[in-house]
């Protein structure tokens, strides 16, 4: 019996994550951005700002985050679709990282991403840009609780051991 709600919990699991990606890849691009903002705030970014919806070079989100004893400005550009993002994004956000001043970027899309940018992402030399796929990007917002509800299953199990104990 506990095997099968075992699975069923499992199933359910599955079930809610194809729901979170569905949502994920329908939502108001610009709400998407401000989920982006709340996962940021809730993994510790500071001074999280959403940019101007027009003319934003690439960058979406722009958040401060402390790396040791140092406080690190950081752009996030989120992507809302299905299709890899391709090397020229990466490229682009890579390129506009000076104009707010920052020395880190990350990519977020509810897809994946092309080969060709995954072997760039950490370029020596280059400044790194940190990939963030739907998979992970779901895992991200069970992790900090963003879209859904822990619910407790609770289970008994009988300890025979408790009815043959005989006092000394």
């Amino acid at each position: 019996e506990v095997q099968k709600i075992l699975e069923l919990v499992k199933r359910q699991k599955a079930g809610v994550r194809a729901s979170m990606q569905e949502v994920l890849e329908t939502m108001d691009p610009y709400a998407f951005e401000y989920l982006i903002k709340q996962l940021l705030e809730a993994m510790n970014y500071q001074k999280v700002m959403v940019t101007s919806p027009s003319n934003d070079k690439g960058v979406d989100v722009v958040a401060d985050i402390e790396l040791g004893i140092t406080s690190v400005r950081e752009v996030v550009q989120a992507k809302r679709q299905k299709t890899n993002i391709q090397r020229p994004v990466l490229d682009a956000l890579r390129g506009s990282l000076y104009r707010f001043q920052a020395v880190r970027g990350t990519i977020i899309t509810t897809g994946n991403f092309s080969k060709g940018t995954v072997q760039v992402a950490f370029e020596p030399g280059a400044p790194p840009i940190t990939l963030i796929n739907g998979e992970k990007l779901i895992d991200l917002l069970i992790e900090y609780g963003l879209g859904v509800r822990n619910r407790t299953i609770e289970l008994l199990e009988l300890d025979a051991d408790a009815f043959v104990q005989v006092p000394n």
